[in-house]
């Protein structure tokens, strides 16, 4: 990966030249580019660098403040927001940020305190509209966003606010004109269609709501009250099965929210600790939050750079999302450094996974063959080791990798139709036809065995048995269509009874 060559120059200033007048921008930048690139340490550890040349000045204090912030480390951004407004007291960033922050930390008297400070912010204003309003002071919140539509462009969360206010007052004819005005600044923005849904269901139009939060949880599966919101308008419908299924998805979600709550209330006291930043990233995982989860394994490898259950788990990670090359990174470090773990089987297969999907057949049969010598049941090594054999032409060696397969899981439908198409391969047909209906066995949906066992049956002489595959297999395929192609002019060639 390439980084920004002001990091290089950050290294350079790190590694003990003498600062310039600049120097403390330039760290500045660069521990931002850090953040950015999820290298927490080294972003804090740049900003403390630029304290360290002045600290009177504001901006590293409040980036420091964003970082904080970022992991979850609420005293101490909290800490670095003051600090950056008492340098600089019309830095209203950091002075917005701070009161949002003490509304975290349940301090909201104060956090409002601080934005009735900057009464031509924008960001302020609508942050103090959204305070006021949970303190049910809705004549305040009305006039501080609409203060905020004045001085500010046309905002779609100020509208979706005001929206939320007249609701919660009765007046719903203002609050549909406000939550529509909303929609039409952005059609796809989710809150808006599930508050949206909450008027209608006020209004007892079931059916409308039942639309609104149907789409509100199309565009966003994991909006935790769209699922409550939900199961209210389908049992004010009396689709109580339905309603029942939705509070139960309600619920799941809900408890990995409140995991996630508990645990960031652990990290002010425990910001390092490991099993904590593993456990959030798990949970932001199960919501589908890929960047909190990032956040936390990254926080968690900085405070922990040779633990193997990090490595584990960030490289895991990192394939899910794309990021192959620090993936293999991360493997091969954490190979290095736990040679003789078991564990490592993970960071070995992790490795062969990435040299298959990129056709380096050669390095990925080396590490799946390291995966099954510590882990001699592990059947999607021995699988994928097969398919790697398969590759390089060696087929002895691929039956008896997709026979230990099979032995380590039956369940393993790839194993199985493998081992048919070399049994198809050397016309063992009977052989290949058993293979073929064990991996339909193990998976129904395995839907390309239909084609090669019609292959076998019409080898065999058995035409019914061929066509019946056949067409299972033109029903259900969803493929390539030049196999679908292919399957319906087989079955055409058929003979017909």
């Amino acid at each position: 990966m390439r980084y920004p060559a002001i990091i290089g120059l950050l290294l350079a200033i790190l590694c003990g030249c003498n600062p310039k007048s600049d120097d403390v921008q330039i760290l500045v930048a660069a521990g931002r580019s850090f953040a950015k690139e999820h290298r927490y340490a080294e972003a804090q550890i740049a900003y403390e660098k630029a304290l360290a040349l002045d600290s009177l000045n504001a901006e590293p204090h409040y980036e420091l403040g964003n970082l904080n912030a970022r992991l979850g480390r609420l005293d101490a951004a909290a800490q670095a927001y003051a600090a950056a407004v008492a340098a600089d007291p019309a830095h209203d960033n950091a002075k917005h940020n701070l009161a949002v922050v003490e509304a975290d930390r349940g301090r909201l008297p104060q956090a409002i305190e601080l934005l009735e400070q900057l009464p031509g912010y924008t960001p302020a204003l609508k942050t103090l509209g959204l305070f006021y309003n949970k303190q049910g002071r809705y004549d305040l919140a009305e006039t501080t966003l609409r203060a905020a539509l004045q001085v500010g462009d046309e905002h779609l969360e100020t509208r979706q606010q005001l929206g939320q206010l007249y609701m919660r007052q009765g007046r719903y004819a203002e609050a549909r004109a406000e939550l529509q005005s909303a929609l039409a600044l952005d059609s796809t923005h989710t809150e808006s269609h599930r508050l949206l849904g909450l008027l209608h269901l006020s209004e007892r139009r079931y059916g409308e709501a039942l639309t609104a939060f149907s789409q509100t949880i199309e565009l966003d599966p994991y909006l935790i009250e769209a699922h409550y919101n939900l199961a209210s308008a389908l049992s004010a419908l009396k689709r109580e099965e339905e309603a029942q299924a939705a509070l139960q998805h309600f619920e799941k979600l809900s408890a990995h929210a409140a995991q996630i709550a508990r645990l960031r209330r652990l990290l002010d006291a425990q910001p390092d600790d490991l099993a904590t930043h593993i456990e959030l990233a798990y949970h932001y995982r199960q919501l589908e939050n890929h960047e909190a989860a990032l956040t936390h394994y990254r926080s968690a490898q900085d405070a922990h750079p040779n633990d193997l259950q990090v490595l584990l788990q960030l490289s895991g990670f990192l394939l899910e999302l794309g990021a192959e090359d620090e993936a293999l990174k991360l493997c091969r470090r954490g190979i290095a450094q736990h040679p003789e773990d078991a564990r490592i089987s993970t960071l070995y297969f992790n490795q062969g996974y990435v040299h298959m999907r990129n056709e380096r057949y050669t390095e990925a049969r080396t590490a799946f063959e390291q995966v099954v010598k510590w882990d001699p049941n592990s059947a999607k090594a021995w699988n994928n080791l097969g398919n790697v054999q398969l590759a390089l032409g060696e087929p002895d060696a691929a039956r008896q990798a997709l026979t230990a397969a099979v032995a380590a899981d039956p369940g393993i439908a790839e194993a199985h139709y493998n081992l048919g198409s070399l049994f198809l391969q050397d016309r063992q047909l009977q052989q290949a036809r058993q293979a073929y209906l064990a991996s339909i066995a193990a998976d129904s949906t395995f839907i390309r065995a239909y084609y090669a066992l019609a292959t076998v049956y019409k080898s065999q002489g058995a035409m019914a048995e061929a066509g019946k595959a056949y067409q299972f297999f033109i029903d259900k395929w969803q493929g390539d269509p030049s196999f679908l192609r292919q399957a319906r002019q087989q079955l055409a060639l058929l003979p017909k009874p």
